[in-house]
């Protein structure tokens, strides 16, 4: 691919390696830090450039400018770059920081394949010999993608190469073992045993797969080796700890754990705060989670969407439906919005309450914020509001369910047929016969038949109009005699 146009750039004197990486640093269009870069670089000087002759940058330019194209998407535009850059410097070294950083951009972008044929192409396309860090990186994109059998391909190839696996290298075989369900743990363990100085991401990562399998036991005991062995453990591996002894229902070993982490040092992030925050309510225990969500903020520690969720969700559960209301309050307080799984999960508790009404003011609150169903949230929305319909009917609310009914039909949300039931039966009893029939014809243009029970509840209540009755048994009468 050719080079980016260059376009018009104000130049100083005397222009140096450092002021290009400067200018290259504050352009914030990747596009056009490109083309400072190859008007700079460019074979010949031009009347723009009143330097001696080209400008030689150093490899800390090419490398930022490689990783500024990728993270834009831009893999193309960085390849080329990659490829031209050849030419500018004397050692062919130079060039691994940015071949590094686009091998883990193809990664990012999905196409491990893609790193493997760039790495594959390296010494020839680029004179640049092959290293244990290049192969790393590709046995890592290839392995976060699931090409495990490529991935051990590569390894075969890298031994053959007479590269010793390096500690990163441990870690990606590490990763790939405990990420496949179906390979077994103890082959990590083995691989793990075999590691000359595991770091803490290879502790994290056999933890995690123990954890993952049930060994919560055996995962505990090689925390603590851990810790004995003098490797520091990093937020990563308290909150994997913490999470695993939340989710089995071991609150007290959690908290004492997050407590010990404080204690070291080492500041809980977000995820581990979420993470303790989360079992905690699944766990009946929503009043701790409650202390923990007010520690979190003191410490300024934002919550996201999901720890509201949590919470909300914890305190509905037992019932404690103000203090949900007041979590939900704080939360929109802080700038967050609620989206419609935690906005389900508080109506769904008021009416589970009989707070019908309430519940269906949230839901008129959910309406106008604009979250609306899509493919992925469609059936949410409909027992969220076949919910709140139920409700309505059950408290004798049937004014207020019509109202939502329409609603729910203006938003092409459908209808369960035992809700159907429920409103024609709640407007019959209530006499209101044109809303209940206004239902029962909606019911048929859904191709959803009445049930024998519904038509008995809506001709019951027309039956019972004193005029219905009257004029049906004149017709009656006429019918006999004749």
């Amino acid at each position: 691919m050719p080079p980016a146009s260059p376009t018009a750039a104000k130049w100083p004197k005397t222009l140096s390696a450092d002021h290009l990486h400067r200018l290259v640093r504050a352009e914030r269009d990747p596009r056009r830090a490109l083309a400072l870069f190859d008007s700079a670089t460019a074979a010949s000087a031009s009347a723009s450039t009143p330097t001696a002759g080209p400008i030689t940058p150093s490899p800390d330019t090419v490398s930022l400018l490689t990783s500024r194209l990728a993270s834009a998407g831009l893999l193309p535009l960085a390849a080329s770059l990659l490829s031209r850059s050849r030419a500018l410097f004397p050692s062919a070294a130079a060039l691994e920081p940015p071949f590094l950083t686009l091998l883990r951009a193809f990664s990012r972008a999905h196409r491990p394949l893609a790193a493997l044929h760039l790495f594959r192409s390296a010494p020839s396309a680029l004179a640049l010999p092959h290293s244990a860090r290049s192969y790393t990186a590709v046995l890592a994109a290839l392995v976060a993608h699931s090409q495990l059998s490529l991935a051990r391909s590569l390894l075969a190839d890298m031994r053959a190469a007479g590269f010793a696996p390096t500690t990163a290298t441990y870690n990606v075989l590490l990763k790939a073992h405990c990420s496949d369900a179906a390979a077994p743990v103890d082959d990590a363990l083995r691989l793990f045993r075999n590691i000359p100085k595991p770091d803490a991401c290879s502790y994290n990562t056999v933890i995690d797969g123990l954890c993952r399998r049930g060994r919560l036991a055996e995962a505990l005991e090689l925390f603590s080796k851990m810790v004995a062995k003098g490797n520091t453990p990093t937020v990563v591996t308290y909150t994997t700890v913490i999470h695993w002894l939340a989710r089995e229902g071991c609150f007290d070993d959690a908290l004492k754990t997050f407590d010990e982490m404080g204690r070291r040092g080492i500041s809980p992030n977000v995820i581990t705060y979420s993470s303790l925050i989360d079992g905690l309510c699944k766990g009946g225990r929503a009043a701790s989670a409650l202390e923990l969500l007010d520690r979190m903020i003191k410490e300024r520690k934002s919550p996201n969407t999901i720890t509201y969720s949590s919470v909300i969700d914890g305190l509905c559960k037992e019932r404690k439906l103000s203090e949900a209301m007041e979590v939900l309050d704080r939360m929109r307080l802080q700038g967050r919005k609620p989206d419609a799984g935690l906005f389900g999960k508080l109506i769904v508790g008021l009416c589970d309450a009989g707070r019908a009404v309430e519940a269906a003011n949230y839901l008129d609150e959910m309406v106008l914020a604009g979250i609306e169903p899509n493919r992925v949230t469609w059936s949410l929305h409909a027992r969220i509001n076949n919910a709140v319909l139920t409700a309505l009917c059950a408290k004798g609310e049937p004014g207020r369910a019509f109202q939502v009914y329409q609603s729910t039909r203006t938003r092409s949300i459908s209808t369960d047929p035992i809700t159907f039931h429920l409103l024609v039966e709640s407007f019959s009893k209530k006499n209101n016969l044109e809303q209940a029939a206004h239902v029962v014809l909606d019911m048929l243009s859904e191709r959803c038949i009445p049930e024998r029970e519904t038509w008995d509840v809506i001709i019951s209540g027309y039956w019972s109009k004193k005029k219905v009755r009257q004029e049906a048994e004149e017709v009656w009468n006429q019918l006999t005699v004749s």
